[in-house]
């Protein structure tokens, strides 16, 4: 599996339209600033205090400067193609505002009094991160393109290091409880739909394998009895059988 870029064009049609979703907030943000960040961004304070629910979706959309933008849309555009065929569109888009919205209850739980905007679709990103390395744990990734290391492990490294950046980074302007949100909440939500749908179910025998020990047994049942123990349907079996086969067997 190669992980790199496509054509925008080669996309599939929910990260595609992220894309153009991403751009369309960093404009607004740009124009419109403060505004935009206060009833679009996620204002925890007014997020839970006030319910201002549709903050826990609309966040995701507003990037604040061009490398925040870039950025996000960088990695939208890395796994959203790998992710989105193999969920199908319609559960990868409740998959990336699930992971969007539960980044934002974790967020909001924390700083809860905080008047200060959260913006930008980083925690949903994270939940595609999640999901590449659930769905495909021991690929080979580069750790910002130097370190090779499993799919797994990079998940393990990013989780570890937004865990402990929570506690020790207060204040450093980087949102670091959003990200382990939706990481967390991919990972678990991929983990109860692999125990609720339980074991996959039993792969269907290949038919040319039943037809051979449909033979062996009627070919043992000749040499106990002869050919005539057969039936007309049996004989009938192994006739279309010698024929199709070439020979008689």
């Amino acid at each position: 599996m190669r992980l790199d870029a496509a054509r925008f064009g080669e996309l599939p049609p929910v990260t595609k339209w992220l894309a153009v979703s991403f751009f369309a907030g960093w404009m607004a943000e740009l124009l419109f600033g403060g505004w935009t960040n206060y009833y679009l961004g996620l204002v925890p304070a007014l997020f839970l205090g006030r319910l201002w629910l549709w903050q826990g979706a609309t966040y995701v959309f507003i990037h604040g400067g061009f490398w925040h933008f870039l950025f996000n849309t960088f990695m939208l555009w890395m796994f959203g193609r790998i992710v989105e065929p193999e969920m199908g569109s319609r559960r990868f888009l409740a998959y990336f505002f699930g992971c969007g919205f539960a980044a934002a209850l974790l967020t909001g739980a924390v700083d809860h009094g905080s008047f200060v905007p959260v913006i930008g679709a980083s925690g949903a990103i994270y939940g595609l991160l999640g999901a590449f390395a659930f769905m495909h744990p021991d690929v080979t990734v580069y750790l910002y393109f130097v370190l090779p290391v499993s799919a797994r492990m990079m998940a393990v490294i990013f989780g570890a290091m937004e865990f402990v950046f929570t506690l020790s980074r207060p204040g450093s302007g980087i949102s670091n409880v959003t990200h382990l949100g939706g990481l967390a909440a991919g990972l678990l939500w991929l983990w109860a739909e692999r125990r609720w749908r339980g074991r996959p179910a039993r792969e269907e025998p290949d038919p040319e394998v039943l037809e051979r020990e449909e033979i062996d047994r009627l070919l043992g049942k000749i040499s106990r009895g002869g050919q005539g123990s057969l039936t007309s349907s049996e004989l009938r079996t192994l006739d279309d059988y010698a024929r199709r086969r070439g020979g008689r067997a």
